[in-house]
């Protein structure tokens, strides 16, 4: 394991989690005869709608006896003071029209560069209208939204890939043109992106859904057979499984009816105003934390990847890091070890990608690197009250655990005198290298400077003073016998419940209060850190080697820092802007790609060193 942060290949399998298109396709069912569509359209009516919206309900159907059961069985959503009549069916993708008229597009409205008109509606009916010159025109209007839309929306690669999950609301829209004329469709009165990303899936255009595809039509018909055909086989190709994966929005709500002291247009306005504008209550962050942490957990004890340490069982170690068994032997600080190592992992290793999985099962989407590093600092702070300390105390942790040689540190019980007795060893055989003691000896020291009587590491502010980051502090204590020795101190303090002492000039750490001892604070951590010599003597070319090799880590870990600070930068509506802006430098690919080319060279000359000394510990080989 080296301490040098070159940015990783995550694994493969760190996409979205993608969902077998049976399990969705099992709600498609064949093309309806004429006969099933007319006992639909009659139910519909005697509901009290016209026959114009029963027959577009019916066409929409995925399934009919679905809807006719919906339709007998209608439900009420009140916002305000205003009612809504819905029903809920599964609704064939196609069949929806992303919104002209969108919330979306309030601010263009409101400043006349839309280039659209609003919806109108139909005195007393749950139906809108849109009127445009031509179809040509409504077509060129909606292309630039729609695909700012595909491109912009963070979401569209999970939907293709699990289905619309979430179902939207969906109105009757009566769209015309003087050279087209009307076709009345379902617009997505809420469900705009999720409808562009299932378009997407499915090859359709906005044209395809309003004109093309129009129900009767023999290229709607031929769509609807292949997509049934697919969803029962196993035996189809990957864009074929993303079809049937988009050829539905289940449990839509389609508004049937509604009850208020103004027109259809502005009370459907209101209500994606009130479902945008007054969402739930959004969870705290530990609770999200710990729900993502809860399902990486299991992901890894189902695959029997979780780090158990010696005398323990997997089930223990499950139970101890979901926080189901509180009533166990481990230190506060040993419980941190066993989480920094099982939820924060190097990028490529099998456990990276069982925490990868889990998260993206949840959310849709492939965590961060800093995000698994998260959820084990909450993990190992769950001792601590739930407040605005907590947030001050995860942040250094999470940074604390940045530096590379702690990802999937092992937990081994030991003392931490005789992990201090081989952690110095390994300083002066090891080189640039971090060993297993090491790295265990700073991940427990770790939790204390953090959550210690007086917290000593804290994360660094932006344009404020000089105030280094955690990893750059415990990677300078790490390089020299003094600063292990300062480390293991902090240890023995912070298990015994004092404040941690500034070990005195050639002291042995000691679980004592030592005589006029020092206090430590922030500021002198920071000052040892810089002062702390690397490694053991410092006459030979052999220390200038490790010297050198520290200041190129050190650099390094800057750069990284550096881009992971670009990588976080947004517009004003929290777009990340290297997602919608990008960056290329041919001199910053050349100059990443010659050190990549030199550390491999490294790396072969390392192995063939080892080779040469017996008395290199085969352990640190090929790191």
């Amino acid at each position: 394991m080296t301490s040098a942060s070159l940015p990783a290949a995550e694994p493969d399998a760190a996409e979205p989690h993608i969902v077998d298109h049976q399990m969705i396709g099992a709600r498609l069912r064949p093309l309806a005869s004429t006969a099933v569509l007319d006992k639909s359209i009659a139910v519909g009516v005697d509901a009290g709608l016209p026959h114009e919206l029963a027959e577009v309900l019916a066409n929409a159907a995925a399934n009919q006896q679905q809807l006719r059961n919906a339709l007998r069985s209608p439900k009420i959503q009140r916002f305000g003071i205003e009612e809504f009549t819905y029903i809920e069916f599964d609704v064939l993708a196609w069949r929806i029209v992303p919104a002209p008229d969108n919330i979306r597009f309030e601010g263009e409205h409101a400043r006349g560069t839309v280039g659209m008109p609003r919806f109108g509606a139909i005195d007393g009916q749950p139906l809108l209208t849109f009127e445009m010159d031509s179809a040509q025109a409504m077509i060129d209007a909606m292309g630039p939204r729609i695909d700012d839309m595909f491109n912009n929306n963070p979401h569209v690669p999970s939907i293709q890939e699990r289905g619309i999950e979430t179902p939207g609301w969906l109105s009757f829209l009566r769209l015309t043109s003087n050279d087209v004329g009307p076709v009345t469709r379902l617009e997505s009165t809420d469900g705009f992106g999720r409808t562009v990303a299932v378009h997407k899936g499915l090859g359709i255009t906005f044209k395809d859904a309003v004109w093309n595809l129009r129900p009767g039509s023999r290229r709607a018909a031929s769509l609807h057979r292949d997509l049934v055909e697919w969803a029962t086989s196993d035996i189809v190709t990957d864009e074929q499984a993303r079809k049937v994966r988009c050829s539905i929005m289940p449990n839509a709500r389609v508004i049937i009816g509604y009850s208020a002291a103004r027109r259809f247009d502005r009370a459907r306005r209101r209500l994606v105003a009130h479902l945008h504008m007054s969402p739930p209550m959004n969870f705290s962050t530990a609770t999200t934390l710990n729900a993502k942490a809860n399902a990486a957990v299991d992901n890894l004890y189902e695959q029997a990847l979780l780090p158990v340490p010696k005398g323990m069982t997997i089930d223990e170690v499950r139970d101890i890091l979901d926080g189901s068994n509180r009533d166990h032997e481990l230190l506060d600080d040993e419980v941190a070890v066993l989480a920094c190592g099982a939820l924060n992992p190097h990028p490529n290793k099998r456990e990276a990608r069982a925490v990868n999985e889990a998260i993206a099962d949840l959310t849709g989407t492939k965590p961060k690197l800093e995000e698994r590093t998260q959820l084990a600092a909450e993990v190992a702070l769950r001792g601590f009250p739930n407040d605005k300390r907590l947030t001050a105390l995860r942040a250094a942790l999470e940074r604390s655990w940045r530096w590379a040689p702690l990802r999937g540190v092992a937990l081994t019980r030991r003392q931490p005198l005789d992990l201090l007795s081989d952690a110095i060893r390994e300083v002066v055989q090891a080189g640039g290298d971090t060993g297993l003691a090491t790295a265990e000896l700073v991940t427990l020291a770790s939790y204390h400077l953090v959550g210690g009587r007086t917290q000593l590491l804290t994360r660094s502010e932006y344009g404020r003073g000089n105030n280094t980051e955690p990893q750059q502090i415990l990677k300078h204590l790490a390089k020299s016998d003094a600063g292990l020795r300062q480390l293991c101190q902090i240890i023995l303090d912070g298990r015994a419940g004092r404040d941690a002492q500034e070990l005195p000039d050639a002291s042995d750490p000691q679980d004592r209060r030592f005589r006029e001892s020092k206090i430590l604070t922030p500021s002198r951590l920071r000052e040892l850190a810089e002062l702390s010599e690397e490694g053991i003597s410092h006459d030979s070319p052999e220390d200038l080697f490790a010297a050198a090799i520290s200041k190129f880590e050190d650099k390094l870990d800057a750069a990284l820092v550096a881009a992971q600070d670009i990588a976080k930068v947004t517009d004003h509506a929290g777009v990340l802007l290297v997602d919608t802006r990008g960056f290329e430098s041919r001199s910053i690919k050349d100059a990443l790609d010659a050190i990549v080319e030199m550390v491999g060279d490294w790396r072969s000359a390392r192995r063939r060193a080892a080779r040469m000394r017996p008395d290199l510990d085969g352990s640190e080989v090929g790191r």
